[in-house]
């Protein structure tokens, strides 16, 4: 009876090592087989910087000054930029292009980036574009992206930034 315990024991011992080593195999396998390296510049915190930085596009008036996030809603209510008499869209097109490539310069594993401006629809495959999506180059290689929404009226609008990777 005691020689029974023993052997029962072992059996359940051999068990649990069986065990560990399948879930070590696993989690190699898995470790091995993962995606390349992703961007080295994480898109979230970027696109958050980006949304909190003041432009020099007056909505309201002067010196109230908008910051970007405050743009892309005047860009979605067609308002204009009253110290630049200049469109908000028009605007905000170009300060993304200039400040985005600017910052893209200087991290030297990204190769192109897309920014896109949208309005959420009823279904996700609904979201249409309000401005053109500006695209610096093409997204070839591994890319890493976010988005944030905004609230402005009763519409979601979403703003998605993509980065790409050198092939």
């Amino acid at each position: 009876m005691r020689n029974n315990k023993a052997q029962q024991e072992m059996v359940g011992f051999v068990l649990i090592v069986i065990i560990v080593v399948i879930g070590i195999m696993v989690f190699l396998i898995i470790s091995v087989n993962a995606p390349e390296e992703q961007v080295s510049l994480e898109t979230s915190p970027l696109l958050m910087a980006l949304m909190r930085m003041t432009t020099e596009c007056a909505v309201v008036f002067e010196p109230q000054y908008d910051d970007f996030e405050d743009l892309f809603k005047s860009c979605y209510k067609n308002s204009q930029c009253k110290n630049l008499e200049k469109s908000s869209c028009d605007y905000l097109n170009e300060s993304l292009r200039e400040v985005v490539g600017a910052l893209m310069k200087s991290e030297a594993t990204v190769e192109a980036y897309e920014i896109d401006f949208l309005v959420k629809g009823e279904k996700d495959f609904d979201n249409f574009p309000i401005v053109e999506n500006i695209v610096e180059k093409g997204c070839k290689g591994t890319t890493s992206s976010s988005q944030e929404t905004l609230i402005s009226g009763s519409q979601s609008l979403i703003i998605r930034l993509k980065l790409c990777k050198m092939v």
